[in-house]
């Protein structure tokens, strides 16, 4: 057994005492009540009385062994039996044989013995000795004087239950005598102390082990918490068990995972802020000198008016070339903007069921040609192959915190990306929004069939800037990511079952501790607006 901890020694030693104080006053006085109890019940009075019961049945079997003496000295007398067997006679000794059979009972046999050992005449009852209910006595007389006379062989039989009685009676009788004669031996005293003491062992090893399994598990949380104060959150402890330390151990993991959340959403809105900054200044940077470049590259293409035709294809060229290049600058100037503007999320309780069913509704009428305020086309005739957009959702509710603008741009980025991945290829494209229960929150899923991710961009997709695309700015999945962690969210991108990308919204619950939250977190924001 490895070296005990501090709280372990002390649950071990609490064991002891309270096994070994009991243990001394338990001895001492299961002596002192033996002693007491022998001397209550081996008095002599009840000695005597056990003597007389004894004697009594011991007086009962002498009076029925000399009985049957008696009875064998009657038969013995009888003279006509005597005379055929002096003289060896066996028809006579037959018949005397049944003559005398008859006058008594209990006989089992009765048998004429010769002086050679012949038997010259027998008789037995109708019924065989029973061994189990009856025991038998044998007596021998002689039948004549002298040395070598007729024996007269009588086999009786008497009830079984007065000699067992005489014999149980004799060994209770010696039993108790012995037990009076001894008390209680000191031998005894050490059995018994014995006994406790390896008793008093095994729980102490019991104690010891369910101590240890209790202290291990606290010297894990406190590892963990120095851990937690040295900065790591990725430390989780075990979970196993269905006592308060295993709920201990389950609210300290599901706060660290809370905490490494809060932790991640906090630097992550914090490098948004930053990355916001920068695109405010580079929109204002690159922004002033466009007009300028513009203005300047159209007045040379304007003043120009030689004959040189190579030189006047120079400038159109160039004044396209500026012109496009300008025009997406203006673009991209025009997106770090909107970045640079992009409002924090103003969360207040609705449901998100009766949300995406309004969405379902207004991406159907996009998909007839409707105008989307913010940019998002679903026009079949942008795909060759068709465009196919389904919005499942459930008709129960989904009560949830959330800003409905800000979340229906989450939405619209999401589907204008898995739209534009199946833009460009023969075959239809097949888009599904479904809204699911997921743990203590609601799941926002949008699935497609296009190429999909790869699993070393999955990450990296919500950085600003970053983009696979010919256009763009790359900030779309920055801004969706920006707006669900402002509503206390994670959004996750991975591979869906129609074989293109699936991207995974989690709102938590408006009854959540999740959601508690990010409504508690809005409360000092509106106060300052309002103040």
């Amino acid at each position: 057994m490895a070296f005990l901890g501090r709280t372990e020694r002390r649950l071990a030693l609490a064991i002891l005492l309270t096994a070994v104080i009991p243990l001394i006053f338990a001895i001492y006085w299961a002596g002192k009540l033996v002693d007491h109890a022998l001397a209550q019940a081996f008095n002599p009075e009840l000695g005597a009385q056990l003597d007389r019961s004894l004697e009594v049945y011991q007086e009962l079997v002498q009076t029925i062994k000399s009985d049957f003496r008696h009875r064998a000295e009657a038969m013995a007398a009888h003279e006509p039996l005597r005379a055929a067997a002096i003289l060896a006679h066996e028809p006579s000794v037959e018949q005397e044989l049944d003559v005398v059979f008859d006058r008594f009972d209990n006989l089992v046999t009765l048998s004429v013995v010769g002086a050679d050992g012949k038997v010259l005449g027998e008789r037995h009852r109708a019924t065989p000795f029973e061994s189990q209910t009856e025991r038998k006595l044998e007596v021998r007389r002689p039948l004549a004087d002298g040395d070598e006379p007729p024996q007269l062989v009588a086999v009786f039989a008497t009830p079984r239950a007065r000699f067992d009685e005489l014999e149980h009676a004799t060994e209770q009788v010696r039993t108790y005598k012995e037990v009076q004669r001894q008390g209680v031996q000191a031998t005894d005293l050490y059995a018994f102390a014995v006994i406790l003491g390896l008793t008093i062992v095994v729980a102490t090893v019991i104690g010891t082990l369910l101590a240890r399994s209790v202290t291990r598990r606290i010297g894990d949380l406190a590892r963990a918490t120095q851990a937690v104060a040295a900065g790591d959150l990725t430390i989780r402890v075990n979970e196993q068990g269905k006592d308060e330390l295993a709920d201990l151990a389950r609210a300290f993991n599901r706060m660290l995972a809370e905490v490494e959340g809060s932790r991640a959403r906090i630097e992550f809105l914090q490098r948004m802020a930053t990355w916001q900054e920068m695109a405010r200044r580079l929109a204002h940077e690159i922004k002033n000198p466009l007009t300028p470049i513009l203005l300047a590259v159209e007045e040379t293409h304007r003043k120009y008016d030689g004959d040189d035709a190579a030189y006047r294809k120079l400038l159109d060229t160039t004044l396209e070339i500026v012109e496009e290049e300008v025009g997406t600058l203006r673009r991209l100037v025009s997106e770090f903007s909107s970045f640079a503007r992009l409002p924090r999320a103003e969360l207040v309780p609705g449901d998100l069921g009766e949300f995406l069913r309004e969405q379902r509704d207004r991406m159907a009428a996009l998909m007839e040609g409707a105008h989307d305020p913010n940019g998002l086309q679903l026009r079949s005739d942008e795909h060759p192959g068709g465009l196919s957009l389904q919005v499942l959702v459930p008709d129960d509710a989904f009560p949830a915190a959330f800003d409905r603008q800000m979340l229906r741009q989450v939405l619209a980025n999401l589907v204008r990306n898995a739209a534009q991945a199946s833009r460009h290829r023969p075959r239809p494209a097949n888009i599904v929004v479904q809204l699911e229960p997921d743990g203590d929150g609601w799941a926002i899923v949008v699935d497609d069939d296009g190429p999909g991710i790869p699993d070393a961009m999955r990450t990296s997709i919500f950085d600003p800037y970053f983009t696979t695309k010919t256009d763009g700015a790359g900030l779309g999945l920055s801004i969706v990511k920006k707006i669900v962690v402002e509503h206390g969210g994670t959004i996750e991108a991975g591979t869906s079952p129609l074989g293109g990308a699936r991207f995974r919204v989690r709102i938590p619950r408006l009854d959540s501790p999740a959601g508690r939250a990010v409504l508690e977190a809005e409360e000092p924001t509106k106060e300052g607006l309002v103040a």
